[in-house]
């Protein structure tokens, strides 16, 4: 009867753990970033951050959601609490690492690959007045350079102030601006390319959440070493790295 009996609790706690649920992990992003995220014509998240995330996910064993949050607000609101993980394109910065912690580097920072957009046939100018994304590499680049900056929400807001005329150029990611001069009606065109020194590109976690970022670190090394990470790259990006 003992013997039974310690079996079947034995049993019992086999079943329990196999049938254990997964971690719910919550992962904030932009989704106006393309090819990092954004949402397709059936109002899907897509890109390259998007594809990794859940391939992260998925190796490691975990039941993950994303949630779509405005880019300014991304880490504010990782640390307060709305999500586990941000995604979004993002590179490492000594501001931004102030207040969060990055997971391993899942692209290599070097020059982030950059673009001037600028309407069909107007003259460029030294002293432009020139349109950012708010709280980006870019903004703090445009910055260092002493232009005139407006800074908008998102990057799809710096391009209408483009087209309205008030702003002379808009200054973001390479293959963005590219996309809207390929569909720009031949309105505006890419003025000047060029790179800006840019830090990995990587996962921003809470400070105190150690084991969440080492699981995804695991998962991002054994995605480097065996190829997986430059495929979804081949896949997504055709004019390079161009993180926020």
């Amino acid at each position: 009867m003992a013997l039974r009996l310690a079996l079947a609790l034995v049993a019992a706690g086999l079943g329990a753990s196999a049938g254990a649920a997964a971690q719910e992990v919550r992962i904030g992003t932009e989704g106006a970033f393309p090819p990092y995220t954004y949402r397709d014509r059936a109002g899907e998240l897509r890109g390259f951050d998007i594809e990794l995330g859940n391939e992260i996910c998925r190796r490691s064993g975990l039941d993950c959601a994303w949630v779509v949050n405005d880019w300014e607000s991304l880490l504010p609101n990782l640390v307060a609490g709305k999500y586990d993980v941000a995604m979004a394109g993002m590179a490492v910065t000594t501001e931004r690492a102030k207040m969060v912690a990055f997971s391993l580097g899942y692209e290599v920072g070097s020059n982030a690959a950059s673009a001037v957009l600028m309407q069909t046939g107007a003259s460029t100018s030294d002293a432009p007045h020139v349109a950012v994304q708010r709280a980006t590499i870019h903004e703090d680049w445009a910055r260092s350079m002493g232009y005139r900056v407006s800074t908008y929400p998102s990057l799809v807001a710096a391009v209408e102030a483009l087209f309205d005329g008030r702003v002379d150029e808009v200054l973001g990611p390479q293959a963005f601006l590219e996309g809207v001069a390929r569909n720009g009606g031949g309105r505006v065109e890419i003025a000047e390319l060029f790179g800006i020194p840019s830090g990995d590109t990587a996962a921003a976690f809470r400070k105190e959440d150690r084991a969440l970022r080492e699981t995804f670190d695991s998962a991002i090394a054994e995605m480097l070493a065996d190829g997986s990470i430059d495929a979804m790259a081949e896949k997504w990006f055709q004019a390079g790295d161009g993180t926020e």
